[in-house]
């Protein structure tokens, strides 16, 4: 068993009351299982892909014609989609979806000096709360709320260091 601080079990309650909060979300309430995409050139979003798979969950990495990949996965109409990109992959998603009866509720950027900058919509601020209290582990802990794991999340290990990236979520209208 790990040691744990009082600094890290206060943040590790609100971590995942936060996740909570966004899981009940009705921006969230939608039937099925969320598409998770990622970009294999992003450190963040490697770490984001491997956790969700160490909790049971799959992430497809965007790759190719990424227009005709994304047109190919509203098709099967999922609940929503959870990314982990470059900025110009999280437009270009959120486009072709809100062409298909998707909207975009969360857009955050996650930059090297450890800050963020976050639009979300009002209902989905606790994303935005999310990251904040996750600090250098929001990959793990987006991909946690992505696939729904936050009963099964564990202690990792993880680099510390800011990785940049744009975490965002669109869900069906």
């Amino acid at each position: 068993m790990m040691p744990v601080s009082r600094r890290g079990l206060v943040a590790g309650a609100a971590i995942a009351a936060a996740a909570a909060a966004t899981l009940r979300s009705p921006v969230l309430a939608h039937e099925g299982q969320p598409v998770l995409l990622y970009d294999t050139s992003l450190a963040a979003s490697a770490r984001f892909a491997a956790h969700a798979r160490r909790l049971g969950g799959s992430a497809q990495p965007m790759d190719g014609d990424r227009v005709r990949q994304v047109q190919a996965l509203v098709q099967t109409r999922p609940a929503a989609f959870f990314g982990v990109s470059r900025q110009a992959d999280a437009v270009m998603v959120s486009e072709v979806a809100q062409e298909a009866g998707y909207r975009r509720i969360s857009l955050i950027q996650h930059r090297v000096a450890g800050d963020m900058v976050p639009i979300c919509v009002p209902e989905a601020t606790s994303l935005a709360t999310l990251a904040r209290l996750a600090g250098g582990r929001w990959p793990e802990a987006f991909a946690e709320l992505a696939i729904g794991g936050i009963e099964r999340c564990e202690p990792l290990s993880y680099a510390s260091a800011a990785e940049p990236a744009f975490s965002w979520v669109l869900t069906l209208r």
